[in-house]
């Protein structure tokens, strides 16, 4: 007992008897018949297109053009279930020189858009939203201004003139700021006793080679507590000023909409907004080449957490438009990707030593610069049979390579998860938005689909034994670790 019957975690209550409790009314009963009895319903909300989202139905579906300010578009129109219609809308801004040091500013200024701004109070924006059937989301990484929209056919060309005037005339206000910093605190002070954020810090670290304040930069916890106490609300006003414009911008929607209409609101919301001539700072992409990394191993301890993590890399000198990019890919899921892949079999289901164990691929699309990771969830205890296992799989695929069946198997599994992701709507319209970013068109994922289905064990084995070099490999432990591992 004096172990265990701590007072602190203990909860306390008290019962009050009262010979009169003040109660909740009875529910009166419902007639839900005489309520429907002239309902006529919508014979329209059950009628959904018969649509296959292959590249070339996509492609030949797609009506793409370019507003005045240089806000590219790509509009899809098909019938949905609900009359649902998900969009997003990319502003893309500055350059190396004039971001450096504010990275933060502009995720403060993201986040307070929707919080106040043409001549609407934040309550009167969400009323607004709520009227308008409308999810809307708005963020910032890096050099992009990313607006998540999702609505009903007949609100989106009002969803669209509301959410370009809240872009164009905000109104930043020192309370949303100060609840948006106070939230992002908490969670930095949440993500210091992580183990999952204390590795992936310590992995980002690990030979970067830019000076602080560089949008490539990787911060400690503590420069990130600083970075957000130091933001201001000028900061934030004169960032929406210098930056936020349509001159290099995507808009992409799929679902059920007129697109005419569509077009004339982004036209009106947009259409003129150019990078204004005062202190303009046009986008140009930072680039983000390959740094070779040491390889290297860490351990970070976070007692008392119960669950322990695993991370892991390497860095490859090769972009989507690679040769070897689809071997890769394959190769990969048939490793530790795909729902029957080695590392799953072999450390979740065979050994039962990890709740999640995977690896995947981060693809660069313009640089030559992609990471291949691996991660796992376990506990702390297993850490050492996790490794094992871990390094042991890894080195069996490389000595005797992958296997005909695990082609056929991995092969089928990949093609089947690209054709699904490609009949998601919302999955589908960040992937117009980024074709429209990159010049390309949806048949760039028919080539992909096409090499996949044309590959040899051969040429999947070759990948792997060319990137995947263990000796090279980055790995950081997280967790509470009695020992050390």
């Amino acid at each position: 007992a004096l172990e265990r019957l701590k007072p602190d975690p203990r909860s306390v209550g008290l019962y009050l008897p009262t010979e009169k409790p003040e109660r909740a009314p009875a529910p009166a009963r419902v007639d839900v018949l005489a309520l429907l009895k002239d309902f006529k319903g919508d014979a329209t909300a059950a009628m959904v297109e018969a649509f296959e989202s292959t590249p070339a139905n996509l492609q030949a579906r797609s009506q793409e053009s370019v507003l005045p300010s240089g806000l590219k578009l790509a509009l899809l129109p098909k019938g949905t279930r609900g009359r649902a219609v998900h969009a997003t809308l990319q502003l893309h801004f500055g350059d190396e020189t004039s971001l450096r040091g504010k990275g933060t500013v502009a995720s403060f200024t993201a986040a307070l858009i929707d919080k106040g701004g043409a001549g609407l109070t934040r309550q009167q924006i969400a009323d607004q939203f709520d009227r308008l059937q409308a999810e809307v989301g708005f963020s910032a990484s890096d050099q992009t201004l990313n607006v998540s929209l999702s609505s009903k056919r007949e609100h989106l060309p009002a969803l669209i003139s509301l959410v370009g005037k809240l872009l164009r005339e905000p109104n930043f206000a020192p309370e949303p700021l100060e609840e948006a910093r106070r939230q992002w605190l908490s969670s930095i002070e949440r993500q210091r006793k992580e183990p999952q954020a204390l590795i992936s810090n310590r992995l980002a670290r690990h030979a970067n080679p830019y000076p602080r304040g560089d949008l490539r930069y990787a911060p400690t916890f503590e420069e990130s507590e600083q970075d957000v106490r130091a933001v201001t609300l000028e900061q934030a006003q004169n960032f929406q000023r210098q930056f936020y414009s349509a001159a290099k911008a995507e808009f992409a929607a799929m679902g059920d909409f007129d697109a005419v209409a569509v077009k004339a609101a982004l036209t009106s919301a947009f259409g003129d907004w150019r990078q204004p001539a005062a202190g303009a700072t046009p986008f140009v992409r930072v680039p983000r080449p390959l740094v070779a990394a040491p390889a290297a191993r860490f351990i970070e301890a976070t007692p008392d957490k119960q669950n322990a993590n695993l991370q892991g890399g390497l860095s490859l000198p090769l972009n989507e438009r690679h040769p070897d990019h689809a071997a890769l890919m394959l190769a990969n899921h048939i490793f530790g990707s795909g729902g029957s892949s080695r590392l799953w079999k072999r450390i979740r289901e065979t050994d039962g030593l990890s709740y999640d164990v995977r690896s995947g691929l981060g693809w660069a699309s313009i640089d030559n610069n992609t990471g291949w990771s691996v991660s796992a969830i376990f506990a702390p205890q297993n850490q050492p049979k996790v490794e094992a296992a871990l390094r042991e799989e890894l080195a069996r695929s490389l000595k005797d390579g992958f296997t005909e069946q695990e082609l056929a198997e991995g092969r089928s599994g990949l093609l089947s998860q690209r054709r699904l992701g490609r009949a998601q709507d919302a999955s589908v319209v960040g992937l117009m938005a980024r074709n429209l970013y990159l010049n390309r068109s949806f048949m760039f994922s028919q080539e992909i689909d096409d090499e996949l289905a044309k590959l040899s064990l051969a040429q999947i084995n070759a990948a792997w034994r060319k990137y995947i070099v263990p000796a090279q490999l980055v790995l950081a432990w997280g967790g509470d670790f009695k020992a050390a591992p």
